[in-house]
C-alpha cells in the first residue's frame, strides 16, 4: 500500500509543482530563442523516464507469481524480461529520425500514449502470447520514450544550465532500479502482479495531459524531407539483437552452444558493418561525429561500462539477497532501497562537487567508491549486521548517484545543438545496451560458477567480475586532463 501511494504521491506533486511554475520565455546567446522553461520540462521528462526504467526493472521480482498465474514456465516467463529488452535495443536508433521528422513533442506524446495502453495490455495478459505481444509494443515506446526525453532537455538547455538540467533527468536511472524490487514484492506479495503495470496508467495520464500543454512544436527543428537509413538501421539492429539474444541464450542454457556462438560472430560482423556504414553515408541513421569531442568519446566508452557495472548491482543484489540468504521479497526490496537512499543523500551536493573538484576527480572518486562497496556487498553473509549491510548499500548509491551525474552531466557540453540529436541517439544506444549485457553477464557468471561452487561463492565471484570491469573507466579517467568537460566561456558565445 506504501508503494502504491509514493507513486501516487510523486504524480501528484509533480503535477501540483508544474502547475504553479510558471512557462517563460528563455534567451540564449547564440541560439533561437527557448520558449519552454528549463527546469519544467527536465521533470517532466524525468518522470517520464522514470515510468520507463521503473517498468522494466520492476518485472523480475514478479516472476514467479506471472509464471503461476499464466500457468507457463521458466524459461518461457524470462522471454517478458528479454522482448522488452530487445525491442529497446532495436528501435532506440529509429528515435532519432522520428524526432527529426516529425517533431519531439509528437513522437514523446505517441510513445507516452503507447506506453500507457502496451502497460495496460500487459496487466490484463491472459495468456503468454498476449503478454509478450504487448511488452513488444511497451519495449518499443520506451525506446522511443528515453532518447527523445533526453533530446527535448537538450535542445531546450544551453551548455552552462546542462549540469543543472541533467540532474533532474538522471534521477530515474538511479531511483527506479533501486526502488522496483520494493514495489514489485509488496504488489505481487500482497496484491497482484498485475498492478505492477497498471501503476503506469495514471503516471502515463498525466504525463500526457501536462506534456502537451508545455512542450511546444519545434518546426524550425523538423525535417519533412529526411530520408531513412534503411541499411545503417538493419545493422545495428541485427548488431544489438543478436547479441541480446546469444546472452539469453548463454544464460537460460548455462552453455555456449552453437547457435549463441553463431550470433556471436553475426553481433562483431553487424556493429563493423555498423560502424563503417555510419562513417561512409551520406545521410546516416545518426552521425558518429561526436567522437571527435574527448569528453563524449570518455563518458561513451568509460561510462558504458559504468552503466554495465551500476545497471546489474540492484538486480545481482536482489537475486543474491533471496537466494543466498533466502531473505523474501519484500525484505529484499527493502535492503536493496538504500542504494535509492544514497542516490538521493548525495543528489543536492552532486552539482556542487563536480564544480569543485571537476569532471575528472568526482569521475575518479565515485569509481572508486563503487569498487570499494561492490567488493564489500560480496563479502555479505546474513549473519552480518544489518545495519552494517545497509551503510554499504547506501554508500553504493553514493557511487551511483556522482558517477551518473558526472558522465551524463560531461558527455554533451561540448556538442553543437545541431548535433545533438546523433549523439544523444548513440548515448542512448550505448547505455542500453550496456545494461543488457550487465545483467546477461552477471545471470551468466553466477549459473555458469553455481554448477561448480555453492550459492555464495558464484555471487562472491560474480561481484569481483563486475569490480574487474569498474576498473577500466578508473584507469581511463585517470589518464585525462583535469579540464576534461569544462566548457570555455567563449564556447558559449
Amino acid at each position: 500500500m506504501n508503494s502504491v501511494y509514493s507513486v501516487n504521491t510523486i504524480c501528484y506533486d509533480f503535477i501540483h509543482k508544474l502547475s504553479e511554475t510558471d512557462v517563460v520565455a528563455l534567451r540564449i546567446k547564440g541560439q533561437d530563442q527557448m520558449k519552454n522553461n528549463e527546469k519544467p520540462i527536465a521533470l517532466l521528462m524525468g518522470l517520464s523516464l522514470f515510468m520507463e526504467m521503473l517498468d522494466s526493472t520492476i518485472v523480475t521480482t514478479a516472476l514467479p507469481q506471472i509464471q503461476n498465474s499464466l500457468q507457463i514456465t521458466a524459461a518461457n516467463a524470462s522471454l517478458i524480461i528479454s522482448v522488452y529488452m530487445i525491442a529497446v535495443a532495436i528501435f532506440i536508433p529509429l528515435s532519432g529520425w522520428l524526432a527529426k521528422k516529425y517533431g519531439n513533442k509528437t513522437i514523446w506524446l505517441l510513445a507516452i500514449i503507447m506506453f500507457t495502453v502496451s502497460s495496460v495490455g500487459s496487466g490484463l495478459a491472459s495468456n503468454l502470447t498476449l503478454m509478450l505481444s504487448m511488452r513488444l509494443l511497451q519495449g518499443f515506446s520506451g525506446a522511443l520514450l528515453v532518447p527523445i526525453a533526453r533530446l527535448i532537455v537538450l535542445e531546450n538547455t544551453p551548455p552552462q544550465n546542462l549540469l543543472k538540467m541533467i540532474s533532474f533527468v538522471i534521477w530515474p536511472a538511479l531511483i527506479a532500479p533501486a526502488i522496483a524490487p520494493f514495489i514489485g514484492g509488496v504488489l505481487s506479495t500482497y496484491w497482484s502482479w498485475r498492478l505492477i503495470f497498471m501503476i503506469n496508467v495514471p503516471i502515463g495520464m498525466a504525463l500526457f495531459i501536462i506534456g502537451n500543454n508545455v512542450l511546444q512544436h519545434d518546426i524550425k527543428r523538423t525535417d519533412k524531407s529526411t530520408s531513412f537509413d534503411w541499411i545503417g538501421f538493419a545493422l545495428i539492429s541485427l548488431a544489438s539483437a543478436s547479441l541480446l539474444i546469444a546472452l539469453d541464450i548463454i544464460s537460460s542454457k548455462k552453455v555456449l552452444n552453437m547457435l549463441s556462438i553463431v550470433l556471436l560472430l553475426i553481433f562483431i560482423s553487424s556493429t563493423i558493418g555498423t560502424v563503417k556504414h555510419l562513417i561512409k553515408a551520406t545521410s546516416p541513421l545518426f552521425s558518429i561525429r561526436a567522437l571527435r569531442f574527448p569528453s563524449y568519446k570518455v563518458s561513451q566508452f568509460g561510462g558504458s561500462i559504468m552503466w554495465l557495472t551500476v545497471g546489474a548491482i540492484p538486480y545481482l543484489s536482489t537475486i543474491f539477497f533471496q537466494n543466498a540468504f533466502h531473505w523474501s521479497a519484500i525484505k529484499t526490496g527493502s535492503f536493496v532501497l538504500f542504494i535509492f537512499v544514497g542516490n538521493i543523500a548525495i543528489k543536492p551536493f552532486a552539482n556542487n562537487i563536480i564544480q569543485k573538484l571537476g569532471f575528472k576527480n568526482t569521475i575518479i572518486v565515485s569509481l572508486f567508491l563503487i569498487f570499494i562497496t561492490t567488493i564489500m556487498i560480496g563479502t555479505l553473509t546474513s549473519q552480518i549486521n544489518q545495519f552494517y549491510i545497509i551503510a554499504i548499500l547506501t554508500l553504493s548509491g553514493v557511487g551511483r548517484s556522482l558517477a551518473l551525474t558526472a558522465y551524463n552531466g560531461m558527455s554533451l557540453v561540448e556538442i553543437p545543438y545541431d548535433e545533438r540529436n546523433s549523439a544523444n541517439t548513440l548515448a542512448a544506444v550505448s547505455q542500453n545496451l550496456s545494461q543488457g549485457i550487465g545483467i546477461s553477464l552477471v545471470t551468466i557468471s553466477y549459473s555458469v560458477l553455481n554448477q561448480y561452487l555453492t550459492d555464495l561463492n558464484a555471487y562472491r565471484l560474480t561481484y569481483i567480475l563486475l569490480e574487474i570491469f569498474i576498473i577500466v573507466p578508473i584507469i581511463e579517467a585517470m589518464i585525462q586532463p583535469r579540464s576534461i568537460g569544462v566548457v570555455k566561456q567563449s564556447d558559449l558565445s
